[in-house]
């Protein structure tokens, strides 16, 4: 006898737009010269986020967002294993389309689509810790999405009147947290990719009743039924569930500050890495990969010192497979380390009948997110193109810099862009060493956003190998490090780049501390408490 189909008595249609806030990465099949990870595309080759992609974005947050007490197996589906029980998924969510503005053409479809020669191509590398050299294995471009891109968010709830009420408290909730930029999608969420924001004012909200003839009517005729708003399906304004630690580091350069950009310019060879920010203008960045980096070396370097432990090498005669190897030994040699920056899980047999539970603990993504820190100030894309152009009709002898045209000189300078030439001096004639001729465009005056850190309380806590105390204490001293001038940031800070003076390290609580500045936490009791924690964890007393 067949099953009766799921009744669909009502439904909670949402229509508005995400706005990217920092680079957004959803990879795709296709292959491009100009990274190795693709952004997705649909069929007609324009870039999108594919509807399952944003549903199990969404449905992981809202899992993770959620009183103990609630289950949300019903509205997203579940399937009990070795079983044929289950449901499909209520929520229908489809394709969001990536635009450059958030408008509708005549026939309700995005209009603006963002063209794929704007995506932007991001490059990592893994830095050895013994040699200071790239790691064997771990460089890697990939395609992002620029920031102040915009998504197309449309979502369906299906429901019926006994499911009704309980659907708009968990959609509620989610739309605010999309609302606080609290939800992120995509790869490399931890490492400054995927940061969307929901905007309230285009945001629609209705919902259709489907169980009486009016209703059924309103629908077919296009009436959206009865409006919401946010504030209607949050009354309360409830305290996110999801337990996260936020910090806020003011800070401005002591000295140039920069990412070296993977593409050399042509006018000048080494250039910061820039971001759009609009189709038009462009800006500086540092992106959250090298921000989380840094502070990993130093959190590496602080556990290294009081362990008296070196970090693994292959040794000198190595083979690729054995140094690339000895670099996933250094990043896994630190349980506290791990535990707050993350580490890549551990290659496993064809075993389908093992069960990895215990493992997974203590491996994968850490509990850190570094958000991309943009300068304040933009650049024309036009300005910014003279140092991809080649200055002139006449070019140089072969070999010699041309340097960038007095004209773009100018125009770059009134921007904080300034190029600085340095050459290597010969030992032996004291003059230029041949071919050691290089030039730097410096960033100079700029002003910058924030450094912005997350840390996920509830991930930390229920990591296997060290108490979320200890971890959250080795991260407190890389903090008061920064705090005291000790970590520099980006490219060439063994040659003078990358000092800078931290004015203000605001720690923001989920409970009741709310706002503390860095100093006062460190004089406080709870500090002392955490640093018993790390003192137990460096003396193996506890993980």
């Amino acid at each position: 006898m067949p099953r009766p189909g799921r009744p669909m008595l009502a439904r909670l249609r949402v229509r508005g737009w995400l706005q990217v806030r920092t680079p957004l990465h959803v990879g795709g099949a296709e292959r491009d010269p100009n990274g190795d990870l693709q952004v997705a595309v649909n069929g007609r080759g324009q870039p999108y986020v594919p509807g399952t992609s944003l549903a199990g974005a969404l449905r992981a947050f809202a899992e993770g967002d959620r009183p103990p007490a609630e289950r949300l197996d019903s509205p997203w589906g579940y399937v009990m294993p070795g079983t044929q029980k289950g449901t499909a998924s209520r929520v229908v969510v489809q394709d969001a389309l990536i635009t450059n503005t958030p408008s509708l053409g005549k026939d309700g479809l995005p209009d603006d689509v963002l063209d794929p020669a704007q995506l932007e191509t991001r490059v990592s590398v893994g830095v050895d810790r013994v040699s200071g050299t790239a790691a064997h294995g771990f460089l890697h471009g990939r395609l992002v999405v620029p920031r102040g891109a915009y998504l197309r968010l449309e979502l369906d709830v299906e429901s019926t009147p006994d499911d009704l009420g309980e659907d708009r408290v968990w959609l509620g909730r989610l739309l605010g947290a999309l609302a606080e930029g609290r939800v992120r999608l995509g790869a490399a969420k931890t490492r400054g990719l995927g940061r969307v924001e929901l905007l309230t004012e285009a945001l629609q909200i209705h919902e259709q009743r489907f169980d009486n003839r009016a209703g059924l009517l309103a629908a077919l005729h296009g009436d959206g039924g009865q409006a919401w708003t946010l504030t209607d399906l949050r009354p309360d304004q409830d305290q996110a569930v999801r337990q996260a630690l936020g910090i806020e580091i003011g800070w401005r350069p002591a000295a140039p500050v920069m990412v070296r950009s993977a593409v050399d310019g042509v006018a000048v060879d080494a250039v910061p890495l820039t971001s759009a920010t609009s189709p038009t203008q462009v800006a500086p960045v540092l992106p959250g990969s090298a921000l989380k980096g840094r502070l990993r070396a130093q959190a590496e370097r602080i556990e290294r010192t009081v362990r008296a432990l070196d970090a693994p090498t292959a040794g000198d005669e190595a083979g690729p497979a054995e140094r690339s190897a000895a670099f996933r030994r250094q990043l896994d040699q630190l349980a506290a380390v791990r535990a707050l920056f993350g580490a890549a899980p551990a290659p496993r047999a064809r075993d389908t009948t093992s069960n990895p539970a215990s493992e997974e603990d203590s491996r994968g993504v850490g509990a850190v997110a570094v958000d991309d820190c943009f300068a304040t100030s933009s650049i024309p894309a036009e300005v910014w193109n003279a140092v991809y152009c080649v200055p002139g009709d006449d070019p140089q002898a072969a070999g010699e810099p041309q340097g960038l045209d007095p004209g773009a000189r100018e125009e770059l300078a009134r921007y904080g862009l300034e190029q600085a030439d340095h050459v290597a001096i010969d030992r032996w004639t004291g003059g230029a060493a041949e071919g050691r001729l290089y030039s730097v465009l410096e960033p100079h005056g700029l002003a910058w956003e924030p450094i912005t850190l997350t840390v996920d309380l509830d991930r930390l806590a229920r990591h296997r190998d060290v108490s979320a105390d200890a971890a959250l204490a080795l991260l407190l001293l890389v903090l008061r490090d920064l705090k005291a001038g000790r970590v520099p940031l980006g490219y060439a800070t063994n040659r003078g780049l990358g000092d800078i003076t931290v004015d203000a390290v605001t720690l923001t609580f989920p409970d009741q501390r709310g706002q503390v500045e860095l100093d006062e936490f460190l004089a406080s009791p709870e500090a002392d408490r955490l640093t018993g924690a790390w003192c137990a964890y460096i003396d193996g007393s506890t993980p």
